[in-house]
């Protein structure tokens, strides 16, 4: 490599995030232009992750760092509050986890709100088009680049939408039993009901009060698969499974991927395809 090449290469802005959504976006609207880093290693359960040193001074230097919000990295508030930090969660539809109620965005987090809003095409169609004016501001210069991107993207997420709006519309079951819930914003969103196992923590345990009504559950509403989801034991899933004679699956939760799905380049779509096939079969949708 030329100096020249290398001084051109330092001149890329620096973007940190927080989740595999938010990198996903990030690496589709930035491209060559900006120089993406997610801060928690690929293969990490992003609900139990702490940083390091290292990790804080990689977000310091950064020209911004997108984070989730919504509680979902309680170690934020920890940082010292830089110009560069932008909490998204402010910029998308919000549910509270008991009713399923969608509130306004930016509302204020003294409420509790399920985090796992990433799943949610429309606020992945929000969240991209937030991302591309960002992008825009740190480097004004490409910012017409950012936004047809970030059009292209957006298109890429509509289509996902119809085919999830499509696919899930005539199903024979209509309740998802699954470990913790990540899918409480499909289910709002495609007219279908969630059982846990934990509640919004993957890290709860549940109790055999919990394990019962879910076993009765799934002989009264037929229920042939349940789920777990990458990075949590899926060991009570399995016993579940095991009582019932039933199948047990992952889903993706895509906040974040295995160091493998990384190599391969999966992309959210793709993530979110596998989600859609799986949820499919499980509700006996063809």
């Amino acid at each position: 490599m030329s100096h020249r090449e290398g001084s051109a290469a330092s001149h890329i802005p620096r973007v940190t995030v927080s989740t595999f959504a938010l990198y996903d976006i990030v690496k589709h609207i930035g491209g060559d232009q900006i120089k993406v880093e997610m801060v928690i290693p690929f293969g990490v359960e992003v609900h139990s992750f702490e940083p390091t040193p290292k990790t804080i001074i990689e977000i310091q230097k950064s020209k911004l760092f997108f984070y989730s919000g919504a509680d979902l990295e309680p170690w934020v508030s920890n940082l010292a509050q830089g110009k560069n930090l932008r909490d998204m969660s402010r910029y998308v539809h919000l549910l509270a986890p008991e009713e399923g109620e969608e509130n306004e965005p930016h509302h204020h987090h003294h409420e509790a709100v399920d985090p796992h809003y990433w799943l949610d095409l429309g606020n992945m169609q929000l969240l991209a088009k937030e991302i591309a004016a960002q992008l825009g501001t740190i480097d004004p210069h490409n910012s017409d680049l950012y936004r047809q991107r970030a059009e292209a993207y957006i298109r890429q997420l509509a289509a996902l939408d119809k085919e999830y709006a499509k696919r899930l519309e005539h199903c024979d079951v209509r309740t998802v039993i699954l470990h913790h819930n990540i899918l409480g914003y499909v289910a709002a969103r495609y007219n279908f009901t969630v059982e846990p196992l934990t509640g919004l923590s993957p890290d709860a345990l549940a109790d055999a009060k919990t394990m019962a009504t879910l076993s009765k559950s799934i002989k009264e509403k037929g229920i042939k698969v349940l789920f777990f989801e990458a990075f949590v034991s899926d060991r009570m899933m399995q016993s579940l499974a095991r009582e019932n004679g039933v199948e047990l699956d992952y889903l993706e939760p895509l906040a974040n991927i295995t160091a493998l799905q990384a190599e391969k380049k999966m992309s959210y779509v793709e993530g979110m395809e596998n989600n859609l096939n799986k949820l499919s079969h499980a509700m006996r949708c063809e």
